[in-house]
């Protein structure tokens, strides 16, 4: 009785919302019969390089070489359901039972070859697969809700709710703190809900007919890549994050959702009209600012995989602009390293007033992106920065791009830090609040050169929509408003090896937190953003909503009060202790 021994993943099947009594097996059966059948073996990534393991299948030579080809590739990890880009969150790190490659040297036989043995972790071991289901989708764009599709989650959560299995809901895996992955766990995977349709004049569901807006309805499994091509083709703009393989629609937009140039066009979350979603209570439902408007304020910033199932999201369509950014390079020093922060210091809040938005690699690089500015109008107002570039033996550059897509792909995909997959890896954050800069600078410099000298990666996202307005007639939005009164997102990186200790990778963890505390200190008002945190965040509840989640647990109650969907750090989070949990460090 395979289904006994292992829970399953659901990418979304068929309706059954009742569930047979009778025995775990006999509900399992039930379920794989309600999605056709559907319930393949979800088997770790690295399973055929393994002499050993404690899973079926064998150890394959072909197949090992195509797992070691893509392995550290974005795309294919993406599109894999039993793989993720930080990979502790394939693994059980407590126990250290893991199916894992060393990711420095893909072709190591120490990382694979006997005593190293292959296990499931915490990758869920069965998911089911569907033949001919994107096109199928393409009715809920024309006017037509294929609601099968709701209904196979309604089937899903009622599986659930009878058996007490857990619920996970996966789309690319992309995320630090293993939210989408869990031991034994059902499974709902929307990576392949890939249907877009632009729609010039799309009015929310129940609200006046003069309320119309330029949009695009984006399904849960379109990834930003995807997302960014439409636009070029539909001649319109539709921002989005640095990571090209994260899905638009899922944690990245429900967390709140950065992008280089979120202070020009805010997050992602001030711009979606509109979710539709199937929550654990089984209601499938369209959540907007005239109705449901509880439920679209949690999506709003509330997190992923914790509110319900959205098949799919409807946001602005804004108008196509070009875009002219500055490019600072060097090679840092103890000289330049601290030069160089301290003049972004006195320049940040400013920088940020003016419209400008962009990402600093404190050691290395910057880039600064403005619309409606000419290039020559850029190298006048950044004139200081050139002449600091000269003295610091650096490059200064100027360059235009004429679409969202073009920008993306001239300054962010060329950064592959924006793109780490196949690494067991963690980060912590701190958002930096305007007043920050002018009453604690130097404590600032001294946190911002020690997290660079300390960590593996280091980012500052000059990109805090500080100058941008809010649209009030959508009602505010969960995340947390240290957003709006921030400059900048700073985030500290460490990784490891496959073969790092579990009692070392705890000290990674506390040490990322030890080099973010600084931060906290002189911004004890302010918070971090929940998609980009330390796994061990002290007080998470307040640094990733502030005021907001007092409102947040309310909906989580009334949407789901038998908790079927739980993730670390969430929402109506029970703490460490619960067994769901039982993997972490």
């Amino acid at each position: 009785m395979f289904f006994a021994r292992f829970s399953a993943v659901l990418l979304l099947a068929s309706f059954s919302v009742a569930v047979p009594s009778g025995s775990l097996d006999d509900q399992w059966v039930y379920l794989n019969k309600t999605v056709d059948g559907r319930l393949h073996t979800a088997v770790p990534f690295a399973r055929p390089c393994f002499q050993q393991s404690t899973l079926s299948g064998s150890y394959d030579e072909a197949a090992c070489l195509s797992v070691e080809t893509n392995y550290l590739n974005a795309t294919v990890r993406s599109g894999t359901f039993a793989t993720y880009m930080a990979t502790q969150s394939e693994t059980c790190q407590k126990t250290d039972a893991q199916c894992t490659l060393d990711w420095q040297n893909i072709t190591d036989p120490a990382a694979s070859a006997a005593p190293r043995t292959c296990s499931q972790g915490s990758i869920s071991p069965y998911y089911a697969s569907f033949a001919n289901f994107v096109s199928s989708l393409l009715l809920i764009f024309s006017n037509q809700i294929d609601v099968k599709c709701a209904k196979d989650v309604q089937a899903a959560f009622a599986f659930s709710e009878k058996t007490g299995v857990h619920v996970v809901i996966k789309n690319t895996g992309h995320d630090y703190k293993g939210r989408s992955s869990s031991p034994n766990s059902l499974g709902l995977w929307s990576h392949n809900l890939k249907s877009m349709s632009y729609i010039r004049q799309f009015r929310p569901q129940g609200c006046p007919s003069h309320t119309t807006f330029s949009a695009a309805t984006i399904g849960a499994g379109v990834q930003h890549t995807e997302l960014f091509e439409f636009a070029e083709a539909q001649g319109v703009t539709l921002p989005g994050g640095a990571c090209s393989s994260v899905g638009v629609t899922g944690g990245y937009l429900q967390g709140g959702g950065h992008s280089w140039l979120s202070n020009i066009y805010g997050l992602a979350v001030d711009r979606v009209l509109e979710f539709e979603v199937v929550t654990p209570t089984g209601q499938h439902l369209f959540a907007n600012a005239c109705q449901n408007s509880d439920l679209f304020f949690a999506l709003r910033g509330g997190g992923g995989g914790t509110f319900g199932f959205v098949l799919s999201a409807t946001t602005k369509a804004l108008p196509k602009v070009s875009y002219t950014s500055v490019e600072v390079t060097y090679a840092s020093d103890n000289t330049t390293l601290p030069k160089f922060v301290s003049f972004l210091i006195s320049n940040a809040v400013q920088w940020s007033l003016d419209g400008w938005s962009g990402q600093i690699r404190p050691g290395s690089k910057l880039v600064l992106t403005a619309v409606n500015t000419t290039e020559a109008e850029a190298t006048a107002y950044m004139s200081s920065l050139r002449d600091l570039a000269t003295e610091i033996n650096g490059t200064f550059s100027v360059a235009t791009t004429p679409s969202y897509l073009a920008f993306h792909k001239t300054f962010v995909i060329p950064d592959a830090l924006n793109e780490l997959d196949g690494i067991p890896q963690t980060i912590g954050s701190r958002l930096i609040s305007a007043d920050t800069f002018a009453d604690h600078p130097d404590e600032l410099l001294s946190s911002l050169l020690n997290i660079v000298s300390a960590s593996a990666v280091s980012f500052i996202f000059a990109n805090a929509p500080y100058s941008v307005s809010q649209d009030a007639s959508l009602g505010p939005a969960s995340v947390t408003p240290a957003w709006r009164t921030s400059v900048w997102h700073v985030i500290a990186g460490a990784g490891w090896t496959f073969d790092t200790p579990p009692e070392v990778q705890s000290l990674l963890y506390a040490g990322i937190t030890a080099s973010i505390d600084p931060l906290r200190a002189i911004t004890p008002s302010s918070g971090a953003y929940q998609n980009e945190a330390d796994l061990h965040e002290p007080d998470f509840s307040t640094a990733y909503w502030g005021e907001n989640y007092a409102r947040l647990e309310q909906i989580k109650r009334k949407y789901d009060p038998n908790h079927l969907l739980d993730c670390w750090n969430c929402v109506g989070w029970k703490g460490a202790n619960d067994t769901l949990f039982s993997c972490y460090l």
